[in-house]
């Protein structure tokens, strides 16, 4: 443990949420600061907790769970709750690089890499004293992350709960990288990265041409750009995007895209639906964020910080503006880039595994990165997580009202949803009390292919994917490739 990094003094956090470093040694002296809390004493027994650990996304922080560390921590018999900030991120830095660091883009992708990211993480748990994970949560990125922690290393890991963003398994190397053995799967995810280019191409033909965000966040400008030349500009652009991906916005009407009840949705069709996305999915093509930002605020002078997190705001504006974002557009990068060679066999290996944990999937019923990729959540619910253990019907849980930061917009009803689905797989957290569900949104698809009626129910979950056509595997396949192929 190092012990020569003070702890950090954050705003609005319970005193029973502490800060500490811990130095993996294994990970090149990575220096990962955590927020941790453990039960109360004097309410719960003094033996030993059960590990529940928190993978946070972008642009976020180990901070954005600081309203649910406490009262899971404090559920029932008790657990030991830790969120890192991941590699890139915060507070968590290599031995060495100083505490004000910032990641540049000239430095190389690998050590960004998701499966290199998993490898921190499993050294965190090992480094934390356990041999196993009750429960690991993952947000946004951070989902992407969880899910190949549990493909990866399904012993460590005994539930997972994805949030926000559908896990879609293990992708393997693109077909550039594929052996020569393999003329079937090669030809085949060559003509997936052709479709890419087409639709990357097709969202750019569109008036007004458009491009994918992530692709966006890829490019060298998008640090400086995001930075807004001082804290104060961050602050106020961090505001307006964080409100604009809430329950709040009005734009936040999510449902499914048609192009999801499509058995072969054709390229153009594909960019024409993705077009209907809010623009901080798909932007104008000639646009920055900020840029994006900055037009919708000025419609609307709701988009800031909510009242009551002006403080919270101030931590993230801080925070990023010492260390930029470059860490986690990174993420970005390496997604949309080819693998580290050292990786390819490994992705090979894990490409079209399946979750064979308890799993459960938790967003706002108002956050689009539910639906953003046509067939996600068909693909994790019926093939991914068709594993032993499976997503029932129960734990596909989508929260009325919230949007995507569902962790800080509706935190009661988090930990309620986590408890549940933790007790009835047979772990120890449980909510005394509970309410019943009332805020937990039953989504019900009419069998129209551009509309989803929603309807208000006490039934635990959404049944939107069950009770329309069949989503398209091929138009999810080619919307990830598409990404890939995008360069602006």
């Amino acid at each position: 443990m190092n012990t020569t990094l003070a702890p950090v003094e954050l705003p609005d956090l319970p005193p029973q949420i502490t800060s500490r470093y811990i130095t993996l040694s294994d990970r090149d002296g990575l220096n990962v600061h955590i927020l941790e809390a453990f039960p109360n004493t004097t309410n719960h027994s003094s033996t030993p907790n059960d590990l529940i650990l928190l993978l946070h996304g972008f642009p976020e922080l180990a901070y954005s769970w600081r309203k649910v560390l406490v009262p899971i921590a404090n559920a029932h018999q008790g657990h030991h709750v830790v969120a890192p900030d991941l590699r890139g991120f915060g507070r968590t830095t290599l031995t060495g690089s100083g505490s004000v660091s910032q990641v540049q883009y000239e430095e190389a992708l690998s050590s960004y890499h998701i499966l290199n990211i998993v490898e921190d993480v499993c050294s965190l748990v090992r480094a934390l004293g356990y041999s196993s994970v009750a429960m690991l949560v993952g947000h946004d990125f951070g989902s992407h992350v969880a899910g190949h922690c549990v493909v990866a290393h399904p012993e460590l890991f005994t539930s997972v709960v994805f949030m926000s963003v559908p896990f879609g398994g293990v992708s393997g190397p693109s077909w550039s990288q594929a052996s020569s053995e393999e003329g079937g799967d090669k030809a085949q995810e060559r003509s997936i990265a052709s479709s890419g280019a087409d639709i990357s191409t097709a969202l750019a033909a569109l008036q007004p041409p458009r491009k994918y965000y992530m692709a966006y966040f890829s490019t060298r400008s998008a640090n400086t750009d995001m930075l807004c030349g001082g804290e104060k500009a961050l602050y106020d652009f961090l505001g307006g995007y964080f409100y604009m991906k809430s329950g709040k916005w009005d734009g936040n009407d999510a449902q499914p895209l048609p192009s999801s009840f499509s058995p072969s949705p054709s390229i153009s069709e594909l960019a024409m639906d993705l077009a209907t996305l809010p623009e901080y999915y798909v932007m104008p093509l000639h646009e920055s964020m900020p840029d994006v930002i900055a037009r919708h605020r000025r419609m609307d002078v709701r988009m800031t910080w909510p009242s009551g997190d002006e403080v919270s705001g101030g931590v993230y504006a801080a925070e990023f503006s010492r260390t930029g974002f470059q860490g986690g557009l990174n993420y970005y990068r390496s997604a949309l880039s080819p693998p580290p060679p050292e990786r390819v066999a490994q992705l090979r290996a894990l490409a079209g595994r399946r979750v064979e944990v308890p799993a459960a999937f938790i967003s706002g019923a108002r956050d689009w990165g539910v639906y953003q990729t046509p067939g996600a959540v068909r693909k994790m619910r019926e093939v991914v997580c068709s594993g032993a253990g499976g997503m029932q019907d129960e734990d596909f849980v989508l929260i009325e009202g919230a949007g995507h930061w569902v962790q800080q917009e509706a935190p009661e009803i988090l930990v309620r949803e986590l408890a549940r689905f933790l007790e009835k797989r047979g772990g120890k957290l449980a909510v005394k009390g509970s309410a019943t569900r009332n805020d937990v949104l039953d989504v019900k698809a009419k069998q129209s292919v551009a509309t989803a009626l929603h309807s208000h129910s006490n039934a635990h979950v959404p049944q939107a994917l069950e009770d329309q056509k069949k989503p398209s595997v091929r138009a999810e396949g080619i919307l990830f490739t598409a990404v890939a192929a995008i360069r602006v």
